[in-house]
């Protein structure tokens, strides 16, 4: 299920994420997401959804946004 986190109201867009469980390392940094120093099995994956319906899943799995901007240039 994915979450709307940022509104881009003169494109129409919202970007979205997801929660996916994944033993994998961020795309961009190499990290992992911590929470209270601990290290957890989950990275984001990133959506653009269209007020029209579109889904555009974007490429990669990230810890934080910044890193997915970066990967992106955004």
């Amino acid at each position: 299920m994915s979450v709307q986190i940022a509104r881009d109201s003169f494109a129409r867009q919202d970007l979205c994420r997801e929660v996916v469980a994944t033993s994998q390392d961020c795309d961009w940094c190499g990290g992992f997401r911590y929470r209270s120093g601990r290290k957890l099995q989950a990275l984001f994956r990133y959506s653009t959804e269209t007020n029209g319906g579109r889904t555009h899943e974007h490429r990669g799995l990230f810890c934080s946004k910044g890193c997915h901007d970066s990967y992106h240039d955004q």
